[in-house]
């Protein structure tokens, strides 16, 4: 199973990196339109070292191998299936999630309280096929003990920490053949 233990001081914590989501270069689509996404996420490094036990989860895809099979079907340029891929595709994906299920039903501690952290935006409702997130609506977020904050969203920099944990995680980051998407699972 793709997770590690890991500790409170190997996460990398950095306030920039909740700006990072919007920029004169950049705006992510769901800024200002999530309620687990920038500006609607504390910057919480300090609420995080009040907790005790830390696993990075993670789930990979096989993307060197996915290129090659689109390469050949559609006769695309790497690079348009790479970043239409990883536009489209990950944001997709419920393999992070199935990793998050794996690991919680093997996670036999007691504890008062948990926070899961994800990449990207949350998809909570949307893996619970609740529809879109409530945030543009109006409405108060259907399940507020679940909401997944990004880690990035909470000011965690998490290519640094997942560079500086490759050798513990057992994986080659970065990675030309596989795409990883990483979560942090918290507990007290």
């Amino acid at each position: 199973m793709p997770f590690a233990q890991i500790q409170y001081s190997d996460i990398h914590f950095d306030r920039q990196v909740q700006e990072m989501c919007v920029s004169p270069s950049f705006k992510c689509p769901f800024y200002g339109h999530s309620w687990s996404c920038p500006p609607n996420s504390p910057y919480l490094e300090k609420a995080l070292s009040t907790y005790t036990d830390f696993y990075l989860i993670y789930s990979m895809f096989d993307l060197e191998s996915y290129i090659k099979k689109e390469k050949e079907r559609t006769g695309r340029s790497e690079f348009f299936i790479k970043n239409t891929f990883l536009l489209t595709k990950t944001f997709e994906s419920n393999e992070l999630e199935k990793e998050y299920a794996k690991f919680l039903t093997q996670y036999n501690k007691d504890y008062k309280k948990r926070l899961l952290l994800y990449d990207g935006t949350c998809k909570y409702c949307k893996i619970q096929n609740a529809g879109a997130c409530t945030f543009d609506s109006g409405d108060p977020c259907r399940f507020p003990q679940e909401k997944r904050y990004s880690m990035e969203a909470i000011g965690i920099e998490v290519i640094q920490t997942v560079r500086d944990l490759k050798d513990k995680l057992h994986i080659e980051y970065p990675s030309n053949k596989y795409s990883y998407r990483f979560g942090l699972a918290c507990f007290k």
